[in-house]
């Protein structure tokens, strides 16, 4: 029996929901993420990868789960 095998899914820049956040890191604008929890977080985006955003929220680097992510508001 063969170990299970991991499968990178990685991101698809094709999306438009990751051009658009793209186009926010690109030119530093200011965004409003508001988590499922009812936590809203005011900040510029830093990076984004397949599974996590990180956010500059009041010089703190903040790394957000995107399953908690509710909505971006740029």
């Amino acid at each position: 029996m063969s170990a299970p095998t991991v499968t990178k899914v990685g991101i698809n820049p094709s999306l438009p929901s990751i051009r658009r956040i793209h186009s926010i890191i690109r030119d530093k604008s200011e965004v409003e993420i508001k988590l499922l929890t009812g936590d809203q977080l005011r900040g510029k985006i830093s990076w984004i990868d397949d599974q996590c955003i990180c956010m500059d929220a009041s010089g703190h680097k903040v790394i957000i789960w995107q399953h908690a992510i509710a909505f971006i508001k740029g």
